[in-house]
């Protein structure tokens, strides 16, 4: 298996390309800019499971609401995914800033934990149910100064879109298109 830092030589390449890039026009668009975007559908599949199938990954997976809320419980949570899904980015980030700054490490382990409050949960008008806080604990194997490897915590934090997600409210808007069910239409005809 390869060491953490092995990529690194090319996470370096890569994130000054990438800031070379941005620095000459900021208002240069994606792929060349700092714009990116992603495309995801998510299929209802029964028992409160979804299949989530990814454009720009061309992956697939299942999301499973718990049991006490009358779910299968046979994956992974909505939540638990939003949550590892900014942590993970977290820990791409750090490594980015850390091939950047040349600074070596042999593991990176993270470990996030949130609290939501589910009491007006899938009712109007009642307290919101999101994530109240998160904290994250970093453990990072390293003969780097502490000093660099805080300042690098630092700045991943800081320019992590994952983390921003979460971090910083965001605009969600939905379309609704209804089609009738083929039952339906059957005994209509």
């Amino acid at each position: 298996m390869p060491a953490v830092c092995d990529c690194f030589p090319a996470l370096k390449s890569v994130t000054l390309g990438r800031e070379a890039r941005y620095r000459a026009d900021p208002s240069k668009t994606a792929p060349e800019g700092p714009q990116s975007s992603l495309e995801i559908k998510v299929t209802s599949i029964g028992g409160l499971n979804e299949r989530v199938d990814t454009r720009n990954s061309g992956r697939h997976f299942i999301i499973s609401e718990p049991k006490h809320v009358g779910g299968l419980a046979d994956a992974p949570t909505p939540l638990e995914f939003l949550l590892s899904g900014a942590v993970g980015c977290y820990a791409a980030v750090f490594a980015f800033y850390a091939a950047k700054m040349g600074v070596d490490y042999e593991s990176f382990e993270a470990v996030a934990r949130t609290n939501f409050d589910v009491r007006g949960h899938m009712m109007p008008d009642a307290p919101p149910s999101g994530f109240q806080k998160v904290t994250i604990a970093i453990e990072v194997k390293s003969d780097a100064p502490a000093e660099k490897l805080r300042e690098i915590e630092r700045l991943a934090l800081n320019g992590c879109p994952g983390i921003a997600t979460l971090r910083d409210p965001v605009a969600v808007e939905t379309t609704l298109t209804v089609t009738t069910a083929e039952r339906n239409a059957a005994a209509v005809a």
